[in-house]
């Protein structure tokens, strides 16, 4: 009797300690799945921020276009590898801060509001990043591989350092 005890003790113990180990790995797979939501909703906020400002005058195909361009620096050795980070991109003074009108992106640092104002654009600009970015990289890449653009009406001092790829509303864009 005191056998069948001792096994049915360990039997349980194993049953419990097999329970608490998948209610602890539930746990951890919910917090990664967390993690990567926070993290998701952080880049596309700055993609969708970028598009806002960088062209929400633009079509939709123009607006995709400035989301290929940094998504195209994220996955280019010469650019850093997040959204925020791309997009954040600047010439910083010694304090840390972006020099105005230093960013590689003139609406980060030109001392306007960053906060858009435009209440349906922005609604649908966060709709646009959220697809531009599942579309990402299993779709041709019509800006093919710029990095760079600028807009039509101005002569950028770098436009003959880099290849035009193609124009697109306001924007000219190169690789």
């Amino acid at each position: 009797m005191t056998k069948l005890i001792n096994i049915l003790s360990f039997i349980v113990t194993a049953v419990t300690i097999t329970m608490i180990s998948f209610v602890s790995y539930a746990e951890v797979l919910d917090y990664q799945e967390m993690i990567e939501q926070q993290e998701y909703d952080e880049q596309h906020q700055c993609l969708a921020l970028n598009m806002y400002h960088e062209a929400r005058g633009d079509s939709r195909l123009g607006q995709r276009a400035v989301a290929y361009v940094t998504l195209n620096r994220v996955h280019d050795n010469r650019y850093p590898n997040t959204v925020c980070d791309v997009v954040y991109q600047a010439h910083l003074d010694n304090n840390g801060n972006p020099r105005r009108n230093q960013c590689q992106f003139s609406w980060f640092c030109d001392g306007k509001s960053d906060t858009p104002r435009d209440v349906n654009m922005w609604e649908e600009i966060q709709s646009l990043a959220h697809e531009v970015l599942y579309e990402y990289g299993t779709i041709e890449d019509f800006t093919e591989g710029a990095v760079m653009y600028h807009a039509s009406y101005v002569n950028p001092y770098w436009a003959s350092s880099y290849d035009r790829t193609v124009r697109i509303d306001t924007h000219i864009f190169y690789k």
